[in-house]
């Protein structure tokens, strides 16, 4: 594909050149300038005319620093009127894809997208603080229990203490390093025990629920409900794991039924209180967090070719 290079001089002249083994087009205020303002020719950008180069450019110009919040932006799928505390992303996959991927722990769009099981996330929703909720678009390289014993709350069980720790917070295959692990928000984790799933309470009483401060939480059941516009517990959903990489698999949200068991998101779509989900039994783990109000977006669309980029 033709790239673009924007030059500066002296004189408004507009030249067609050749870019290094490729045609370009070249803005110039001189035929002789060497001042290159904006060459996209070596980056993942795509612009091949004069206007998108422009646009481009000035769009890097205006966010390289600071970037921008998605709530300035009304991104397709995020709901205009807040859902249990967020704007949510709500859509079917089957029907229209939802572009709401983000990648953490790179900044390389590339590396990004060629290793989507440690940087690709999707993103839930966003508060009014602006923090943007991200959960890990693939699950975990292994099944985990819940809590080793039952009676366990989250704040008290094993999953809550190794996702803070050595399965996700402080393993560089996920987190590369502090700085990393420094842009992740330390949040109010809610943990609520009833085996009552009816949509229409489980977002009042998980949000009602006593509360854990830490950085790294798992989806609760209304998360899971919410990313349809019309709320149920179905496959459908961007958020279940079909839709991201893996098929005949089972995973845990953060919300306990009772004693011995923990609310599933199963593979066929429902949520589960069989014997599988008893509380010692393992099942795939996707980590969720906020990150903190001051990150912001600094490229991309939010599909999975073209990901948002943090700043």
């Amino acid at each position: 594909m033709n790239k673009v290079k924007l030059i500066r001089s002296h004189l408004l002249v507009f030249v067609i050149g050749l870019i290094v083994g490729s045609i370009g087009i070249v803005i110039a205020e001189s035929i002789n300038s060497n001042e290159v303002l904006y060459d996209n020719t070596n980056s993942n950008t795509s612009s091949d005319n004069v206007q998108d180069a422009i646009d481009e450019m000035y769009n890097i110009i205006e966010h390289n620093s600071t970037g921008f919040s998605l709530l300035t932006r009304n991104p397709k799928g995020l709901s205009s009127e807040l859902v249990a505390g967020l704007y949510r992303y709500q859509g079917v996959h089957a029907n229209n894809t939802v572009d709401n991927y983000i990648c953490f722990g790179t900044t390389n769009k590339s590396d990004c997208v060629s290793d989507t099981d440690k940087y690709m996330y999707r993103i839930i929703g966003i508060n009014t603080s602006g923090q943007m909720k991200l959960i890990k678009k693939e699950a975990l390289n292994t099944t985990y229990q819940w809590a080793s014993n039952t009676g366990i709350d989250w704040a008290h069980s094993s999953l809550y203490a190794n996702l803070n720790g050595s399965y996700f917070l402080t393993d560089t295959n996920y987190v590369p390093d502090s700085s990393w692990s420094n842009r992740i928000a330390v949040s109010d984790w809610h943990y609520y025990t009833s085996t009552d799933s009816t949509i229409s309470t489980i977002a009042e009483r998980e949000l009602g629920a006593g509360t854990v401060n830490a950085k790294i939480g798992l989806m609760y059941l209304h998360d899971y409900a919410y990313t349809l516009a019309t709320p149920a517990y179905s496959q459908t959903s961007w958020i279940h794991l079909s839709n991201n990489g893996a098929s005949n698999a089972h995973e845990w949200t953060i919300t306990r039924a009772n004693d011995l068991r923990v609310w599933r998101v199963v593979s066929s779509g429902n949520v589960d209180l069989t014997n599988d989900s008893g509380i010692t039994r393992t099942a795939f783990v996707r980590p969720v967090f906020f990150l903190k109000a001051t990150e912001t977006i600094a490229s991309g669309s939010g599909t999975i070719t073209d990901p948002y980029i943090l700043s």
